[in-house]
C-alpha cells in the first residue's frame, strides 16, 4: 500500500480543466512549447539562452506542466547560483533536492499566485520562494524530485527536443501569452462564481471585470529592447509616412495654445485646471465647439460631465453661440430677437458630432469601457474625450485613499489615451494653497497645485492652468483670464491672455498688448540716432 500510495504521488498530476459551455475544458496551454524551451536551456551551449527566458519569465508557474515547473525551478536556482545550465547540472540538483520539499516551494508559489501577488515580487523575494535549504536535501535518490519526474532519462529526453535557438524568443512570449490567458480565466471565473452568489450590482461586477482586465495587462511584457540602427530606420518611415499623409492633432480653435502644443496630439493626455468658478467647464466647451462645430472638417467628442447635468452644458453653449445671457436661458425672459439666434444656434447643434454622458457615479474602469466601445461604433471618427472633472472620478478599489485614488485614475486615462490614439482632456481642481499670495492678488498656480497626487504632472503630456487676473465689478463683466501651458512635453510653455464674459460663458481671444522690446530694430534705431530739428522743444 505504501508503495502505491508513493508511486501515485509521484505520478504528474492530469492537465487541468475548465467547465464551460461544452463541457470540461482544458486549460490554454502547449505541451510542445514548453519542452522546445526547456530543451535551449537543457542545450547548454547557448550561454544567453537563460539570460532571454529570465527577461520575460521569472516563476516557474508560467508553465503549466508540473514535471516542466520543476526542471525550470532548478534552471533558475542554478542560474541565480551564477553555474551554467544544462542537463548534467540540473539533474545533479533534483538529485539532491526532496520532491515533497519541491512540491511545498510550487505550493507556496500557487498560493500567492491565487492572491495576485506573485507577479509584482521582484527578483529578490521570488528567490526566497524557492531557494533550497539544508533540510531540503533528499534522503536517498528515490525520495528526491529527479526521481519523480522520471530519472536521468527524463532530463535527456527534453534536451534532445529539437528546437532552434532562433525561436527561442517568440517561444517565451508564446509561452507567456498561454500563462495569461490561464491567469484571466481563473480571474474571470472568480467574477462568474461571485455574480453567483453576491447581492452586488452589475455595474459593480462589471467594474471589478474591468480591474482584473486592466490588472493583468500591466504584464504583458511589452519590455523589448530595440537597438538605435532599427529604431531610426522607423523613426524615418514615420515621418516619411506624415509627409506623404499629414496627420494632425485635434486643433482647439485657441491659436496660441495650438501654437505651442502642435495641437491636442493621438494619446496624448492634457490636464486643464484651475479653481473653482474661474470657468474651466466654459473653456473646455468652447474648445468642444470649436473642435465639434467646425465649419469644414468637424471631429467626433466625447464628454463626461461628473458635475453639471447634460442640459445644462447644452445651455451654456448656446449662451456662448447665441450671445444670451445664460440667466435669461434659465429664467425664460428672451426678447423676439434672442429667440431667433437661439433657434439658429441649436439648429447648428444638432450637426454637431458630439456625445454628452452625465453620470455622478462613475469609475474609471467604466469611463474606459464607454469610450472603447464609443470608438468602434463611430468607426473612428471619435478624436476627443473630454472628462469634467477627474477628482469626481471613483476607483474600483472603496478603500483606496485619495492619492491613490487620483493616481490610479491618471494612469489609467493615459494609458486609454495610447491604446486607442486618442486625445484627452481632463479638467481637474486645484489645491487651496493657489490661492496664495500677495496682499490680494493670488499667484500664478504651480504644477504642485494640481490637487490629489503628483502622478498628474507625471502622465499628463501637456498641463494648462487658467488664472483669473482679475473681474469686472460686477458679476457679468468681463473678466482677464491668463491661460497658462505650464507644462509641454513636446514643446515650448508660456501663456495666452484671454477675455472670459461670465454673463454669456464666453471665451475671446484678448487684445495683444505690445511689449516695446518687441518694436521693430530699425525703427527704434532711426528714432534714437536721428538728429533733433529746429521745430522740436527739448525741454518742453
Amino acid at each position: 500500500m505504501v508503495e502505491a500510495f508513493n508511486a501515485e504521488s509521484r505520478r504528474a498530476p492530469r492537465p487541468r480543466a475548465q467547465e464551460g459551455a461544452a463541457g470540461m475544458r482544458e486549460l490554454p496551454n502547449n505541451n510542445e512549447l514548453e519542452r522546445a524551451i526547456l530543451a535551449v536551456l537543457l542545450d547548454g551551449r547557448h550561454a544567453l539562452a537563460m539570460h532571454k527566458v529570465r527577461a520575460q519569465i521569472e516563476h516557474p508557474l508560467a508553465y503549466f506542466q508540473r514535471d516542466h515547473r520543476i526542471v525550470y525551478l532548478a534552471c533558475l536556482e542554478l542560474d541565480d547560483q551564477g553555474h551554467r545550465v544544462d542537463a548534467q547540472a540540473v539533474s545533479e540538483l533534483l538529485s539532491r533536492y526532496d520532491f515533497r520539499a519541491l512540491l511545498e516551494r510550487l505550493h507556496q508559489q500557487q498560493l500567492l499566485l491565487d492572491s495576485e501577488q506573485l507577479d509584482s515580487l521582484g527578483r529578490a523575494r521570488l528567490r526566497m520562494l524557492y531557494q533550497r535549504r539544508p533540510e531540503d536535501e533528499a534522503a536517498g535518490f528515490q525520495d528526491s524530485a529527479l526521481a519523480a519526474i522520471g530519472g536521468f532519462n527524463a532530463i535527456t529526453d527534453l534536451a534532445a527536443s529539437f528546437s532552434p535557438v532562433a525561436g527561442l524568443e517568440r517561444n517565451v512570449a508564446l509561452l507567456w501569452d498561454y500563462y495569461l490567458k490561464r491567469r484571466l480565466i481563473a480571474r474571470l471565473q472568480l467574477l462568474c462564481d461571485k455574480a453567483y452568489r453576491t447581492p452586488d450590482t452589475f455595474a459593480k461586477l462589471l467594474d471589478e471585470g474591468g480591474q482584473a482586465v486592466l490588472d493583468l495587462g500591466r504584464f504583458t511584457k511589452n519590455s523589448t529592447i530595440h537597438g538605435i540602427a532599427g529604431t531610426v530606420d522607423e523613426t524615418l518611415d514615420d515621418i516619411q509616412a506624415h509627409i506623404n499623409n499629414p496627420e494632425v492633432g485635434v486643433k482647439t480653435g485657441i491659436a496660441d495654445v495650438d501654437d505651442k502644443l502642435m495641437s491636442l496630439r493621438p494619446g496624448g493626455l492634457y490636464i486643464l485646471a484651475a479653481r473653482p468658478g474661474v470657468g474651466k467647464t466654459s473653456l473646455a466647451l468652447k474648445i468642444v465647439s470649436n473642435i465639434a462645430g467646425h465649419d469644414t472638417n468637424p471631429h467626433g467628442v466625447l464628454f463626461f460631465s461628473l458635475e453639471v447635468d447634460r442640459k445644462d452644458l447644452v445651455k451654456k453653449l448656446l449662451s456662448a453661440a447665441a450671445h444670451i445671457d445664460f440667466r435669461k436661458l434659465e429664467t425664460g425672459a428672451l426678447e423676439s430677437d434672442e429667440m431667433e439666434r437661439l433657434a439658429e444656434a441649436a439648429k447648428s447643434f444638432k450637426g454637431w458630432q458630439l456625445d454628452l454622458m452625465d453620470v455622478s457615479d462613475l469609475t474609471v474602469q467604466t469611463l474606459r469601457s464607454v469610450v472603447r466601445r464609443r470608438v468602434l461604433e463611430t468607426n473612428g471618427q471619435l478624436k476627443l474625450v473630454v472628462l469634467d472633472y477627474l477628482q469626481l472620478l471613483n476607483s474600483a478599489r472603496s478603500d483606496a485613499n485619495e492619492y491613490e485614488k487620483v493616481s490610479e485614475i491618471s494612469r489609467v486615462l493615459k494609458v486609454m489615451a495610447r491604446e486607442l490614439r486618442i486625445p484627452v482632456m481632463a479638467l481637474s481642481q486645484m489645491s487651496r494653497d493657489s490661492e496664495k499670495g500677495h496682499g490680494a492678488a493670488p499667484r500664478e498656480p504651480r504644477l504642485s497645485d494640481l490637487r490629489g497626487s503628483g502622478s498628474i504632472e507625471q502622465d499628463a503630456d501637456a498641463v494648462i492652468f487658467m488664472h483669473r487676473e482679475g473681474e469686472g465689478s460686477k458679476a457679468d463683466e468681463c473678466r482677464r483670464i491668463k491661460v497658462i501651458v505650464a507644462k509641454n512635453r513636446f514643446g515650448p510653455t508660456g501663456l495666452t491672455a484671454m477675455n472670459f464674459f461670465p454673463a454669456t460663458m464666453k471665451f475671446e481671444m484678448a487684445a495683444r498688448e505690445i511689449d516695446p522690446d518687441e518694436v521693430e530694430d530699425g525703427s527704434r534705431r532711426e528714432r534714437i540716432e536721428a538728429q533733433p530739428t529746429d521745430k522740436e522743444d527739448l525741454f518742453g
